[in-house]
């Protein structure tokens, strides 16, 4: 068996309606060196005999009730065995041949990020980020490649209940062991039409937002972006972002 280079790793609590495309797209794409853990919250609608049935695609699944989604990431984060991480939602779909992305790992330091195609936009989400393009909007996190040692550094913070991951990603951009590379492939499919940081404010992080920039971008940056988010106009727009 070769070594495990990167875990996916699905979250889902009663998503037995979309779950099972979720793991067909994982079957048809992935190969040697990729483990596929699901972490279930106590799923009461049959989530768990889906996994129970398809054990040629997930490599281990673990099912207990849970504080939320990103205390179940952080849980997987906690039992992944793979140098880096690519988290999958439950209604959504790898869409990159991993044969070709895990090659392209080789710093165990970088967070390798590329595209995410949104089903219900029918958009290519985003290209490139700069620090500039990181302050107003997020990277799509089922386009994030985290090296699973930043995620250790840098866990999910509970108090943001839908964009604990934009977040994290500010961290880690402010973080000098760490930096991002962006590589031009589209990773997965986003249903943003589903998605909870596509339907649901993120109050806690809207009220820490100004403080955040302050504490992980440049001067300039926090200073514009923290002007808008006071003014109100920024805030009005956080929730639409991935």
């Amino acid at each position: 068996m070769p070594p495990i280079t990167l875990t996916l790793i699905t979250v889902v609590r009663n998503g037995a309606a979309t779950l099972e495309q979720t793991l067909a797209s994982v079957a048809r794409h992935s190969c040697p060196g990729v483990e596929f853990l699901v972490i279930d919250g106590a799923s009461t609608d049959g989530t768990v005999d889906l996994l129970a049935r398809h054990p040629e695609t997930v490599t281990a699944w673990h099912s207990e009730p849970d504080a939320g989604i990103y205390d179940a990431m952080n849980k997987g984060v906690r039992k992944a065995q793979g140098r880096w991480i690519l988290f999958i939602g439950c209604d959504d779909e790898l869409a990159a041949d991993l044969s070709g992305v895990l090659p392209l790992l080789q710093d165990q330091r970088t967070l390798y990020y590329g595209n995410a195609y949104w089903r219900h936009s029918r958009r290519t989400y985003d290209g490139p980020f700069s620090p500039t393009k990181l302050a107003r909007a997020n990277i799509c996190h089922q386009a994030i490649l985290y090296p699973r040692v930043a995620l250790l550094k840098h866990p999910f913070n509970l108090r943001y209940r839908y964009q604990a991951d934009w977040e994290v990603n500010m961290r880690c951009l402010s973080d000098p062991e760490f930096h991002f590379q962006y590589i031009p492939l589209t990773l997965a499919t986003y249903n943003d039409a589903t998605g909870n940081s596509s339907l649901n404010r993120d109050l806690a992080l809207e009220a820490d937002y100004p403080a955040l920039l302050w504490r992980h971008f440049p001067a300039p940056v926090a200073f514009w972006y923290s002007t808008l988010a006071l003014g109100g106009r920024l805030l009005r727009r956080l929730h639409l972002r991935p």
